[in-house]
């Protein structure tokens, strides 16, 4: 095999790896409180900011024409929709490596069997 075809193929294979090892990462640096990605209003109806708490109303979808929220979810919905995301980024990441991994190895067995005399 020629060697400029070896580094296409080792890339092809490795950068998938390297980004399912970001794409895990992502995932396991979202643990703790909710956090709002839009306007949070506490209990009394005036915007917080920080971390989310119970009770407080999270604004995915805000309108800057009216000042309204268009969209809202509750501590508890915030914190399922984060988990979902999580999960979501462990199972593309896992995908990922599960894809370079075996490109690698299948690059590594193909070099290795030619390199045995036979």
């Amino acid at each position: 095999m020629r060697r400029e075809l070896r580094g296409v193929l080792l890339a092809l294979f490795l950068l998938p790896l390297l980004w399912g090892l970001v794409t895990l990462a992502r995932g396991a640096s979202s643990y703790g409180a909710p956090e709002c990605p839009g306007l949070q209003l506490g209990e009394d109806g005036e915007s917080h900011p920080g971390p989310m708490r119970r009770g407080y109303t999270c604004a995915v979808s805000y309108s800057t024409e009216g000042g309204r929220s268009t969209g809202t979810r509750t501590y508890d919905q915030q914190k399922y929709a984060q988990e979902q995301d999580r999960s979501g980024l462990y199972r593309r990441g896992a995908g990922y490596m599960a894809y370079g991994t075996a490109g690698l190895l299948a690059l590594t067995v193909t070099r290795l069997s030619r390199r045995t005399p036979g």
